[in-house]
């Protein structure tokens, strides 16, 4: 049974990018009924993968300013059965400081960094919303950098990845609904890819 350490938050950069937000929106115009979608994983050359996400005008969507991000996930093999993401811990062989667990359709994905998986509107100076009609990226992920327990197959190099989107609705200093914040959001999964390393 794979360990699980506590997950560490990012609470005086969330704080900080809560407060911009807020303070960007007290000037915006009226905001529209967004959705946002993540996109097929891309292979930018052999061991390279990269995410990508767009945020589109929807009936359905909603009130949204367009902040928000995309990260690319892997899968962990051999992980439990999941039904939410508080039940999908961070390895011990996962070392950064800003990963993340998630359950997606019943199993359990990780991120092994924030800042090396993730395009968010937090990490863009100034802070930027999503783009609409031209897709969002992650940084490239070396793949031949990650722990090698995420990788599966009679080789060990097989590894699945996919991209976790989320949309924020509009907020306030309590910070961003996406990170567990009050208020509304979107989350979008896309389709998982298995690559080799």
């Amino acid at each position: 049974m794979v360990g699980i350490r506590t997950l560490a938050t990012c609470t005086g950069l969330l704080a900080i990018g809560a407060a911009a937000v807020a303070a960007q929106q007290a000037e915006a115009p009226p905001a529209k009924k967004l959705t946002i979608t993540a996109l097929p994983v891309a292979q930018h050359g052999p061991g390279v993968a990269v995410g990508q996400f767009h945020i589109t005008s929807s009936p359905s969507g909603i009130v949204s300013d367009g902040i928000g991000g995309g990260c690319l996930v892997f899968q962990v093999p051999g992980s439990n059965a999941c039904h939410a993401d508080e039940d999908c811990g961070v390895p011990d062989y996962i070392k950064s400081d800003d990963a993340g667990g998630y359950c997606v359709q019943g199993q359990c994905w990780i991120k092994p960094s924030d800042r090396a998986q993730c395009w968010k509107s937090i990490y863009q100076t100034p802070i930027e919303m999503i783009g609409m009609g031209q897709p969002e990226r992650t940084p490239e992920a070396d793949l031949s950098t990650l722990p090698a327990e995420l990788f599966t197959g009679p080789a060990k190099n097989k590894i699945n990845v996919r991209v976790l989107a989320c949309l924020n609705g509009k907020f306030g200093p309590d910070g961003p609904p996406c990170a567990g914040g009050p208020g509304e959001h979107v989350r979008s999964e896309g389709p998982a890819r298995t690559l080799t390393r």
